[in-house]
């Protein structure tokens, strides 16, 4: 009587490799029959093999350690960066020192061309609106959020830094209490975007919007 023989397919033998990972130190003399094709189109041994995989296994981790690192350094110093405008910002003792800060923070650690403070209540040395018509067209353009990135037209633009400025695009938050307007601007199109995270734009609104209530 014949026994049938019953196939394997090439998942059955990775699947049984891969749960027995003994199996060719108990069968060496398999090692020598495989075939491994090399990208040069040579047979290399399945060691030759396996240093290769873990050699570009290695490389892979050795990329994303240097990320995590870089990334790493990244927030340091934005931490670094964000701490120093906070305690300027707290140390102001007027509201144009306020201003001062953060255009002067602005342009040399973040490289922001702009940065301008609109208040909606009156300010004897400070751009203010107090036309209610005219705040309701600058609110207007941040719809129901508190913040927004993008472009705007440039007599748009002229609103919010009340001048002729070059502005190619921009960022802006509204101020806590109705206060105002926090605005800041860069000269490419492409630097503020609309789906860009406005959580450190937000912060720095908290950090004025407190220090404005105490000044004003």
């Amino acid at each position: 009587m014949e026994v049938e023989k019953s196939t394997l397919d090439a998942r059955q033998v990775a699947a049984f490799l891969s749960e027995n990972p003994e199996f060719f130190r108990t069968y060496p003399e398999i090692i020598a029959q495989l075939d491994i094709p090399h990208e040069t189109g040579a047979t290399v041994s399945l060691v030759e093999y396996q240093s290769k995989l873990l050699r570009t296994k290695n490389n892979e981790l050795h990329d994303r350690l240097k990320q995590l690192v870089e990334n790493a350094r990244r927030n340091d110093r934005l931490f670094e960066q964000t701490r120093r405008l906070t305690l300027d910002l707290l140390d102001a003792q007027s509201i144009e020192e306020v201003e001062q800060s953060l255009q002067q923070c602005m342009a040399t650690v973040y490289g922001v061309d702009h940065a301008c403070i609109t208040l909606f209540v009156p300010a004897m040395t400070m751009q203010c609106i107090t036309e209610v018509e005219m705040q309701h067209h600058l609110v207007r353009h941040f719809g129901r959020k508190h913040a927004f990135c993008g472009q705007l037209s440039d007599e748009q633009m002229e609103l919010f830094f009340h001048e002729k400025s070059k502005v190619g695009s921009m960022a802006a938050c509204l101020l806590k209490n109705d206060l105002g307007i926090l605005s800041i601007g860069h000269k490419s199109e492409d630097y503020f975007k609309s789906n860009m995270d406005t959580l450190f734009l937000d912060y720095v609104s908290e950090i004025i919007s407190r220090r404005l209530d105490i000044l004003l």
